[in-house]
């Protein structure tokens, strides 16, 4: 037993060194060490302290102190202990390490602290770490949909999940059981383990869950095509869902039809650009449907979603022992496509020696085997997306030039929804009947005046996607037979005010500039952090990323304070790798002490 009888897992260390204060746990037996070394167990960067100085003792018969024959000495009360002999360490003694100031606190046991965010900070959250991904070839992370079967407060919610994660995930709140979770930094794998971890503690404490996993950069490179991947795959559908038909209400999108039901009878190859989420796979599934090869296949492929080997393996299949795994002989895309349409989506990213081999099919119209042979005939169309400015990334010599003209045959450009406001109204009531149907109520909701006039006005950057991301949650919210202003992120909203722009033909167009947004309208189930800066001149998602900011600075703060200034135990603690970590500090300007400081 610990002191005062009590046990002595619930106690803990508060080391104040410098004027910083840190908090360190106990174990319920055993023994802890205390210095500047790397090795000990708690790491204190103080030239007074020595490298190993003192330990702790934790035992059933109480918490003691031991010195470990230091320089500058270890007192209680004004008094040295003795090199080699342990005293009892009482709850509230102050012990001098040197010049660091060393206390035992009782405290109960408890489970990580976290905090459930509201969804609109959450959402500036993801959308940082979609930009921060970008920067890498390698980032991979996962979002996930939480939503529990039965009613239940967030409490219960918030323990298990505090069970499950790291510090630096991040949870907000989706609407009335429904949350959602950001893992950074995780594989696929890593991401399905943590759903089974959740999913077991769940269940054992008798509350029913379904989960929707996306994963970048698999499921998509922008946060509004994540959202709707982690909904679909909550919901069952496997991937997005697009309106049950095509909406063509605006004089852009009339025109644009016009042209594709004069293209589509032929066999020329099809480039859609348009920014993110504005319905490029939809305007691909309709040049299929209105040619020829309507009653043959239509196969979709995301060129950012697998790997160069995986790619080439997809598109051009491959033999038996072509490469570890390859167990048996399987005919790729292609292929397997043959007689229809294969849409190349995220066009854009695709690997410069997966291009050189793709320009050589629209060449030679036959496909070699990965670990094959001979040539394969092949008769298919390929239907090419993406939303960057191809022109611009040959200029820069990352994407080949005769690609570009191969794919090039015809260009079908589609406006954003901002250019089509006329077409927002029959969209969302659309959305609104799918999404109630899923959700399985009996009718839908109505659309209120002062709701339909905050989605005309806004500008959705994240387009058709962003409005059904939108609808969805405001269905869920609402629990009525009404969706109003409310049951949307109205600052966000009001934020940015739409504005028709006009661009040369070939080019995507930017999103306009956000003017001052009104006073802070929350509308939201939970409220933003009570220190969120509200000042009016400053834009929505510029305020949510200094949130995230200083957020994620503080964490990192008190993982090296904690870790006593060792950046590979803090980054141990935070969940990420050492590499991360650096970056970090660099991003955030936050000194490197054991670069700096340490002593020997």
């Amino acid at each position: 037993m610990g002191p005062a009888g009590e046990p002595a897992g619930e106690h803990g260390l508060i080391l104040i060194v410098n004027g910083v204060v840190s908090t360190h746990s106990l174990p319920p037996s055993g023994a802890v060490t205390l210095g500047r070394a790397r090795e000990c167990d708690i790491q204190i960067i103080d030239p007074s302290v020595s490298r190993e100085h003192a330990k702790v003792h934790v035992s059933d018969a109480g918490i003691a102190i031991e010195d470990l024959g230091s320089a500058n000495g270890t007192r209680m009360q004004g008094e040295p202990i003795q090199s080699g002999q342990t005293q009892p360490l009482p709850p509230g003694e102050a012990v001098e390490l040197g010049g660091t100031i060393l206390m035992l606190q009782r405290r109960p046991m408890a489970t990580r602290e976290w905090r459930i965010w509201a969804h609109g900070y959450f959402e500036g959250r993801l959308e940082d770490e979609c930009t921060r991904a970008s920067r890498r070839t390698d980032a991979s992370f996962a979002l996930l949909r939480v939503r529990t079967t039965t009613d239940t407060g967030p409490e219960l919610v918030q323990q298990v999940l505090a069970n499950a994660l790291r510090g630096d995930d991040v949870v907000g709140i989706y609407g009335p059981n429904d949350y959602e979770v950001l893992l950074v930094e995780r594989t696929a794998e890593e991401a399905d383990a943590i759903v089974d971890n959740v999913k077991h503690a769940f269940s054992e404490i008798g509350l029913g869950c379904d989960f929707g996993v996306a994963l970048y950069p698999r499921d998509g490179r922008t946060a509004d095509r994540l959202v709707a991947a982690a909904g679909s795959d909550l919901r069952g559908e496997g991937s997005e869902r697009r309106s049950t038909e095509l909406v063509i209400e605006s004089a852009a999108m009339k025109k644009l039809h016009e042209l594709v039901e004069r293209v589509a009878p032929g066999d020329i190859s099809v480039l859609i650009l348009g920014d993110t989420g504005v319905g490029k796979e939809v305007m691909a599934e309709e040049v299929h449907k209105a040619s020829p090869r309507a009653e043959k296949p239509f196969l979709r492929l995301n060129c950012a979603a697998l790997s160069e080997s995986l790619l080439e393996s997809e598109l051009f299949g491959h033999e038996r022992g072509a490469f570890t795994g390859a167990v048996q002989a399987k005919a790729g895309l292609l292929e397997t496509a043959q007689g229809g349409t294969v849409f190349l989506d995220e066009i854009g990213e695709l690997p410069m020696t997966m291009q050189v081999k793709l320009l050589r099919v629209l060449e030679e119209r036959q496909v070699w085997r990965v670990g094959g042979v001979k040539p394969r005939q092949i008769d298919v169309r390929f239907v090419a997306a993406t939303n960057r400015d191809l022109e611009a990334e040959v200029a820069k010599g990352s994407f080949r030039q005769d690609l570009f003209f191969r794919l090039n045959g015809i260009t079908l450009l589609i406006p954003p929804l901002r250019e089509r406001v006329e077409e927002i109204e029959r969209l969302a009531r659309d959305f609104i009947s799918q999404v109630s149907g899923q959700q399985g109520r009996e009718a839908p909701p109505r659309l209120a005046a002062d709701a339909l006039e905050l989605m005309l006005n806004y500008s959705w950057p994240g387009n058709i996607r962003e409005l059904r991301n939108a609808i969805e949650r405001a269905v869920l919210l609402s629990g009525g037979d009404m969706i109003t202003r409310d049951h949307f992120p109205v600052e966000k909203m009001s934020a940015t005010v739409s504005t028709p722009l006009s661009h040369p033909p070939g080019s995507l167009s930017p999103v306009p500039p956000a003017p001052a947004p009104p006073k802070a309208t929350y509308g939201e189930t939970m409220v933003p952090p009570p220190d969120a800066p509200t000042t009016e001149d400053v834009s929505l998602g510029e305020r949510l990323r200094q949130q995230v900011k200083q957020v994620e600075r503080q964490h990192i703060i008190d993982a090296l304070t904690r870790c006593g200034g060792n950046q590979t135990r803090a980054a141990r603690e935070l969940g990420i790798s050492r590499r991360t970590l650096i970056s970090r500090l660099e991003e955030y300007n936050i000194p490197r002490p054991l670069k700096d400081r340490r002593a020997d």
